[in-house]
């Protein structure tokens, strides 16, 4: 924990993590900067900052982006498949955008909070129920066999 020199006070991932899943359980959606590449071309590493609702118990849909716990730290990740174990509970399959490989599960009691809209640094928002966000997530989740080479592309257009 710090200030890291331009009067912002920088937190651990797991402490931070910790405030935003409490804050959402009281209720409360709460913004932050994304960090990390695993969400791109949806959230850029450092620019979009996302608005989250807490996770209410519903199903969740394929598409959808979720923060959940996943081996202990926090991960935000869309979900790509929707499935029931043995025992009943449901299964939420995630992959981040940006990955080409590597996937997660996640099930309810997990999953702290929705992603309901992203916002750039102009504070443009698109909202992920809109039919352009949908409708692009379910193109890219599509594109999955070729993502390596669309992610390559789309990093040398914006860099």
């Amino acid at each position: 924990m710090g200030n890291n020199g331009s009067g912002t006070l920088v937190l651990p991932n797991d402490i931070f993590f910790s405030h935003v899943s409490e804050s959402l359980a009281e209720g409360k959606t709460v913004t932050f900067i994304v960090k990390g590449y695993s969400m791109y071309p949806f959230f850029r590493n450092g620019k979009d900052r996302v608005c989250m609702a807490g996770y209410d118990g519903r199903e969740l849909r394929k598409g959808e982006v979720i923060l959940f716990r996943y081996r202990g730290k926090y991960v935000m990740h869309r979900i790509y498949g929707v499935e029931t174990d043995p025992g009943g509970t449901t299964v939420y399959r995630t992959v981040g955008d940006g990955n080409v490989r590597g996937r997660e599960t996640a099930v309810p009691c997990e999953i702290a909070g929705v992603a309901l809209k992203r916002l750039t640094p102009s504070m443009k928002e698109w909202s992920c129920s809109s039919w352009s966000w949908r409708f692009l997530s379910a193109l890219w989740m599509r594109l999955y066999c070729v993502r390596r080479w669309c992610l390559a592309v789309l990093r040398r257009i914006y860099r």
